[in-house]
């Protein structure tokens, strides 16, 4: 997950600073990491921006790539330079970590187009709102810079799900994601409610629990969820907003309640979807999604029944399989060079 926040556009206090400078009419050079490959000091999203008084802000990992930015940030900024992307190969580079950066470099756009999208940017995450900043370089010399919300983002659109930055070498576009991490909803406070809340939260989820029983629906029986939220089932929206970029494990105390709650992610396309339950519970629950009018490809596509087949029984072991599903679907969502690959594999 997008941890190292410091100088990049994730950061309030870097973004201010940028955007400090162009209200007061001082131009800056921004050296960005767009992309890596294999080991690098700092990964994709990282920043570091030469000011107009000579000083600099933020960093893209040292070495001999930030040197060359660095080189090039000043040539922009004395008017002798281009924006320009490119790879700086260990080749190029000789950086004993082995690795590739596609390292972008501009100058600051007009101040009537570019200081608006920076506010615009920081009133954003002040909202806590989840959305992409988008650079297209198509035309290196000028590349255009936007916001795009998440729900502007068209189905299937990858923006939508990932915690990582993204670059497409065919369309040269980066997207980088901003905003909150996905939350984790557990619609029920049961046994298996209660073994799986620790188990998510510790490998990272920001976890929210939901039952409509009252004695159930307590802070100090989920001491390690972001909230506890009491409401009726069929109703879930009116207490709880759960998105496109969210997780969601179905286990109620009934196969009615678990159904009114499908029906109501049906809608709304969560990233990833699981229902506690039976083979032969699983073929109900999909032709009852399917007559409720919910799309055929998604009721078949629910991890129904949920979690990975490790013939697990009792409810901390049914809370590891379902943690392990979602371990895999959360990388899976990433881009594929990001993706962990397991030590223990041959």
């Amino acid at each position: 997950m997008m941890e190292d926040s410091g100088g990049t556009m994730r950061d309030k206090d870097f973004v201010g600073s940028l955007l400090a400078e162009l209200e007061a009419g001082r131009p800056f050079a921004l050296a960005s990491i767009l992309a890596t490959r294999r080991s690098m000091p700092r990964d994709a999203g990282a920043r570091m921006a030469l000011l107009s008084d000579g000083s600099w802000l933020g960093t893209i990992g040292g070495g001999r790539v930030e040197q060359m930015a660095q080189d090039r940030c000043r040539s922009l900024l004395d008017g002798t330079g281009e924006n320009s992307l490119e790879w700086l190969t260990h080749a190029k580079t000789g950086m004993a970590c082995g690795g590739d950066a596609l390292v972008s470099v501009r100058l600051s756009g007009d101040p009537a187009v570019e200081a608006p999208l920076l506010r615009e940017l920081l009133d954003r995450m002040d909202k806590g709102e989840f959305f992409t900043l988008d650079e297209d370089w198509t035309d290196e010399a000028h590349p255009v810079l936007s916001l795009t919300p998440v729900d502007q983002m068209p189905a299937g659109d990858p923006r939508a799900t990932t915690e990582l930055p993204l670059w497409s070498e065919d369309g040269c576009h980066y997207a980088e994601p901003i905003g909150p991490q996905p939350i984790a909803f557990i619609f029920g406070a049961g046994h298996v409610g209660q073994a799986l809340c620790p188990v998510l939260a510790y490998i990272g989820f920001r976890v929210v629990v939901y039952d409509d029983r009252e004695g159930l629906c307590t802070k100090e029986s989920f001491p390690q969820a972001e909230r506890v939220v009491c409401g009726d089932f069929q109703h879930i929206y009116d207490h709880v907003t759960v998105t496109r970029r969210d997780y969601a494990v179905v286990t109620t105390h009934g196969h009615a309640a678990d159904i009114d709650v499908l029906e109501q992610l049906g809608r709304e396309l969560p990233a990833y979807v699981g229902c506690i339950g039976s083979r032969t519970k699983a073929a109900f629950a999909r032709s009852e999604l399917i007559k409720r009018g919910i799309d055929e490809d998604w009721a078949n596509g629910l991890h129904l029944p949920i979690g990975e087949d490790i013939l697990a029984v009792t409810p901390a072991e049914i809370a590891i399989s379902i943690a392990a599903q979602m371990i895999r679907c959360r990388a899976e969502l990433r881009p594929e060079d990001a993706r962990p690959h397991s030590s223990y594999k041959k």
